[in-house]
């Protein structure tokens, strides 16, 4: 009986553990991310999220009332909140610190359900730390993360306990992911089919066809599909959907969007280590310092292949000599190739690390196959690579905290660097709700200075929008008679080819709205980089 007594408080002492952890590790992340995320970094794709968001909660159509190639979930969860909470900044970056750190559990749970033991908890930290901090702005792919990563889950879940519930949740969770990135929730389902037939191969039950367990799947992802369309249908938006969500981007993304592999990674953020870091040490230190900030980029980049090269070497290990894995492995690998593949459409730094999350589960899974204690050289190495991680995640996290510079807005305080002098103005030139027209990529401003764009693009570059919709643009700012243009002089122009490495800048007599903008309107000063611009005769 006193054995058993003591079996059962060693039962429950080892399950309260891993909730501590996670309740750990959750108000760990939270208290992380704050850091860089009560800062307004200039992310250009964060206003096209924010502002949207805003409209859609106003009462706007998505696609009939602006034109953007997210999808309708991007604007729509943010807009439930917004409807809840109102339209603040404090509201938008709340929703964006939850899913940061809601992702990271997820991603110190599914390595649970693969392997339990030293550095289970390294798929967390890194997307913790290389994450949202390096992206810190609200975004359709943070979010739409957190949705494959809840799909992937209720599959793993499904996988444990053979409740059709789950697998009917994780088409749902799939088709929810899909109406954030078109493509990601599709090959996440695509994911299940073959994770389910791998699995199907390798069981002794057949009882159970592949066409009966697929069926919960596709009803849930089919479900969302067809709720969305007939939405969209009833409210006269149906075509505007497809256009742009489907016809517009398969025409115009890729004409500057394909960038080389880890793209910003030695052209921005690297030398941007080096410029703060000497502004401390000698140079020499500098350089040794973003060798080490190197190394968990170096792990990211070659995930793809280092996760293949495991599979073929755990082929090797004596307790796996027939190649096959437990099922959630297998899910961790099918999902986490799928959700690769759907981020590569621009191959750049930030990009890779938006695939990146599963297939890091995966690699930690079979990292340690069929071992039950790690040798000396994969403890080193996994050791050092944390040592990297965890110093690059201090740096940067010393560097957020130095951003002090308060701002009060429209839509509560914000904290920068310095000084925004063109949000000021802004601030004290406008009524709330007038019409301004920010060109060619800062819609952040409409929110934050509650202000209305006058037309349908809350961005508009020369190569990927058409002609017809520059010459739609000059027709709502000669219509309406807007009187006051933000002209950016930091993203126009050649410079975008910064960013855009493919970007082509058009000659001059085919820039009509350079020309309707000098002719039509004057320069009254230049503020934080815009060119504060107002209608001739206002």
């Amino acid at each position: 009986m006193v054995r058993e007594g003591r079996e059962s408080n060693m039962d429950k002492t080892s399950t309260r553990r891993p909730a501590i952890s996670y309740w750990v590790l959750f108000l760990f992340s939270l208290s992380y991310l704050f850091l860089f995320l009560r800062v307004l970094w200039r992310v250009g794709d964060e206003g096209l999220v924010v502002y949207g968001a805003q409209r859609v909660a106003e009462g706007a159509l998505p696609y009939r009332d602006f034109m953007e190639v997210f999808g309708p979930a991007s604007f729509y969860w943010q807009a439930l909140f917004f409807s809840l909470l109102g339209k603040k900044w404090i509201v938008a970056r709340g929703v964006l610190l939850f899913t940061g750190a809601t992702s990271a559990v997820l991603l110190y749970w599914m390595p649970r359900r693969l392997y339990r033991g030293p550095f289970e908890m390294m798929p967390a930290l890194f997307y913790l730390l290389l994450g949202i901090p390096l992206w810190p702005a609200s975004n359709h792919h943070w979010d739409s993360n957190l949705f494959a990563l809840l799909a992937a889950g209720s599959f793993l879940l499904w996988q444990e306990k053979r409740r059709v519930l789950y697998l009917v949740m994780s088409g749902v969770i799939a088709g929810i992911t899909s109406c954030f990135i078109q493509q990601k929730g599709f090959l996440l389902l695509a994911s299940f089919f073959l994770a389910l037939l791998l699995m199907n191969k390798r069981s002794a039950d057949k009882e159970k066809s592949i066409l009966k367990l697929t069926g919960p799947l596709v009803a849930g992802y089919v479900g969302v599909g067809g709720a969305v369309f007939l939405y969209f249908s009833m409210n006269g938006g149906f075509q505007d959907l497809v256009y742009s969500n489907f016809l517009w981007p398969l025409a115009n993304y890729h004409a500057v969007n394909i960038v080389p592999y880890g793209y910003g990674l030695r052209e921005f953020i690297l030398p941007s280590w080096l410029a703060i870091l000497q502004q401390f040490l000698p140079e020499r230190v500098s350089q040794g310092l973003c060798g080490l900030f190197l190394v968990p980029f170096a792990v990211i980049l070659s995930l793809p292949i280092l996760v293949a090269v495991q599979v073929v070497l755990s082929c090797r290990v004596p307790s796996n000599r027939t190649g096959i894995f437990p099922p959630p492995t297998i899910t961790c690998l099918c999902s986490g190739f799928a959700l690769w593949v759907s981020e590569i459409q621009r191959m750049d730094m930030i990009h890779v690390i938006y695939g990146a999350p599963l297939l890091f589960v995966a690699f930690t899974g079979i990292w340690n196959l069929g071992y039950e204690k790690m040798t000396w050289f994969r403890k080193s190495v996994m050791l050092f690579v944390a040592f990297c991680l965890l110093s690059f995640g201090t740096f940067n996290g010393f560097i957020a905290s130095s951003a002090n510079h308060k701002i009060e807005t429209r839509r509560g305080t914000i904290y920068r660097f310095g000084d925004d002098s063109a949000l000021r103005y802004l601030e004290e030139h406008t009524r709330p709700g007038e019409q301004v027209f920010v060109y060619p990529y800062y819609p952040m401003y409409y929110f934050l200075a509650n202000i209305n764009n006058p037309t349908r693009y809350n961005n508009l570059i020369y190569g990927y929008h058409t002609d017809d919709q520059f010459h739609e643009v000059i027709s709502d700012l000669e219509r309406k008679k807007v009187k006051l243009v933000l002209w950016d002089t930091l993203v126009e122009g050649k410079n975008l080819k910064t960013w855009f490495p493919r970007y082509e800048h058009p000659p001059e007599e085919q820039l009509v709205l350079e020309r309707y903008l000098q002719t039509h309107y004057r320069v009254i000063g230049v503020e934080n980089g815009f060119r504060i611009m107002r209608r001739r005769g206002e």
